[in-house]
């Protein structure tokens, strides 16, 4: 049964965005949080504003003396749209294609800055022992989303959280 190291990390102050890693024998999970935008996806969602985080998890072997070598890339959208009418927000998580109803404005602001033992990366993918970087880069957008020609190359992340870990 494979284990989990975590390296040393700076101690987080309460509210600052977080992030754990968590493995199984099978699937290596993350469970993140952020705070950042938390306000201002607030007041959009109250004026009828969709608000979308688009989470990119990165994973990469650490290596000393050559560029560290990506193991996954993986992009993961989530949308919120208000309904000021019914009093109620429309979430969309496009990874999976499902949608839901809730009625509570903190479920929908919680559906847009959590991510929950998200499944990132099969653990047999990668050797016990080796160091690993987890990366996850947030962007939060307020209306629709204009895709710019560079959103492929570079992505402006209003959090990005680490976390190095070995398998064991």
């Amino acid at each position: 049964m494979a284990g989990l190291a975590l390296l040393p990390r700076p101690v987080q102050a309460a509210g600052a965005d977080s992030m754990e890693v968590h493995v199984d024998p099978q699937v290596i999970h993350c469970t993140a949080r952020i705070q950042v935008e938390r306000q201002a996806i607030t007041m959009a969602l109250k004026d009828g504003i969709v608000a979308t985080t688009i989470w990119h998890f990165q994973v990469a072997m650490l290596r000393e003396y050559w560029p560290n070598k990506g193991i996954a890339d993986i992009t993961v959208s989530r949308r919120v749209e208000p309904d000021l009418l019914s009093r109620s927000w429309l979430l969309f998580d496009d990874a999976s294609g499902i949608s839901r109803r809730v009625y509570m404005l903190d479920e929908a602001i919680s559906f847009l800055t959590d991510i929950e033992q998200f499944p990132v990366l099969d653990s047999s993918l990668l050797a016990a022992g080796v160091p690993y970087r987890m990366t996850i880069r947030v962007e939060v957008y307020h209306g629709e989303i204009k895709e710019a020609w560079w959103s492929g190359i570079w992505h402006p992340a209003q959090a990005v959280l680490q976390q190095d870990f070995k398998l064991q």
